[in-house]
């Protein structure tokens, strides 16, 4: 995410009660093994200012993350979704917006230390 200039402190308050619970109940059932929401320290091209990572145990994983957040914005009223899509509208560029999926293998061999 690319937060506006002057709104970060707004949009870690916004994502920390909307979002974060969403993902504290996804470690609680193990759903995902670890998230946080970063800021970028040292500046690059200017890109993206926020980003949010997560892990997961597997592919399938990640498809049940995006349920979670789905289902959290379905059962709020419609009120409630669009004050939620503009607060983080107003807070954000939406065009600088991108996504990225890692996935990481770990092989350990026989005897291997």
């Amino acid at each position: 995410m690319k937060v506006k200039p002057g709104k970060s402190a707004e949009y870690r308050k916004a994502w920390e009660k909307y979002n974060k619970p969403i993902f504290d109940k996804m470690i609680a059932d193990g759903s995902i093994v670890a998230y946080a929401l970063v800021v970028e320290d040292v500046r690059t091209d200017g890109d993206f200012t926020h980003y949010t990572w997560i892990a997961t145990k597997d592919l399938a994983a990640q498809d049940k993350a995006r349920a979670e957040f789905l289902a959290d914005r379905e059962k709020r009223s419609p009120e409630e979704q669009e004050a939620i899509t503009k607060l983080f509208t107003e807070l954000t560029d939406p065009d600088a917006n991108r996504t990225q999926l890692t996935r990481a293998l770990i092989f350990r061999l026989p005897n291997q230390k």
